[in-house]
């Protein structure tokens, strides 16, 4: 893991600990703001209880995004680009408005979103307090 460096993040009020490439850094970034968006809509919009099973619907809903681009691309021949550059502003605009929420509720959620990976190289782990 040489060259690799600590980067904490917050998705739904928890810190993680990834160990990345610096020029990942902003697609790390990038795809936290992405999961912690997903996560606080599902949690505002429903009765959905625990941070694991949030965690889950989160990421259906970010693979059916994605399996629905690709299906755009295969039919289309190309990327909607532009559609795909309003989509993330979006999704960072409601990332920060999350992250200010979760500014202000602390870390009371609880655990449960346990250790994963992020490519073949970068690993995850909750951060120590």
């Amino acid at each position: 893991m040489s060259g690799n460096k600590q980067v904490e993040v917050h998705i739904a009020g928890q810190p993680y600990r990834f160990a990345i490439a610096p020029e990942n850094e902003a697609a790390l970034l990038e795809a936290v703001a992405l999961v912690d968006d997903q996560m606080t809509r599902i949690k505002s919009g429903a009765s959905t209880k625990g941070v694991e099973r949030v965690a889950v619907m989160a990421a259906i809903s970010i693979a059916s995004d994605l399996l629905a681009l690709k299906r755009k691309q295969q039919e289309d021949g190309t990327i909607p680009v532009d559609a795909v550059r309003a989509r993330i502003r979006e999704l960072n605009e409601r990332a920060d408005e999350a992250l200010r929420q979760y500014a202000h509720v602390g870390t009371s959620m609880g655990s449960g979103m346990g250790s994963g990976s992020i490519g073949s190289t970068n690993t995850v782990s909750p951060a120590q307090s």
